[in-house]
């Protein structure tokens, strides 16, 4: 009986992605908030304060066949609208990372044009820290940012996936080569 149910929990898990969040960088607060409470698969957006920064953040979960997809936004200073946009999934089977050949959760999340846009991006720097690498794409729509931990944590390799806007580019590539030529901690 538990054999039949995987197959078929799996394949429900799929067809509820199938429904796009598509919620994007520059959209109200609220928006992406109904977008992401429209997506089957996503638990409701959840408000957080980062340690570091003591700004505020969102995040909401989706639990996958293979591993774990978290969904995380962070708002401007005034809380309106969208600036940065994540997906983090914990792996628990093999997975290439988030590529422009490996495209199908950027689309189930973001939606085919916002892929799209990554599968046609310009790969532009590289920024390698110990414990992750980081990969910077400027698309015509937005800038797009690949992480990869090298190392698992408690069963699970974990790869992120940010979109920004494309004027925040240049930026956070700045910051980040900052942060890893500096001996302190940088970001949440």
């Amino acid at each position: 009986m538990k054999r039949q149910l995987l197959p078929i929990l799996a394949f429900t898990f799929v067809c509820s992605l199938a429904n796009s969040a598509h919620a994007l960088p520059g959209e109200s607060v609220q928006t992406v908030k109904n977008k992401i409470a429209n997506h089957s698969a996503f638990s409701p957006l959840k408000r957080g304060i980062g340690e570091l920064s003591g700004l505020p953040f969102y995040n909401a979960q989706a639990k996958l066949p293979n591993g774990e997809l978290v969904f995380s936004m962070n708002p401007d200073r005034q809380g309106q609208r969208s600036i940065e946009e994540t997906i983090a999934f914990g792996a628990t089977k093999p997975f290439a990372g988030f590529t422009r050949q490996n495209v199908r959760l950027i689309q189930q999340t973001f939606g085919s044009a916002t892929s799209e846009d990554f599968v046609r991006s310009q790969y532009v720097a590289r920024v390698n820290f110990a414990e992750y690498e980081k990969r910077f794409y400027r698309g015509t729509t937005f800038a797009f940012v690949t992480t990869e931990f090298k190392q698992p944590h408690q069963g699970r390799k974990y790869y992120h996936f940010t979109i920004l806007p494309l004027k925040d580019l240049n930026e956070a590539i700045q910051a980040d080569q900052r942060c890893r030529q500096s001996e302190y901690l940088c970001a949440d």
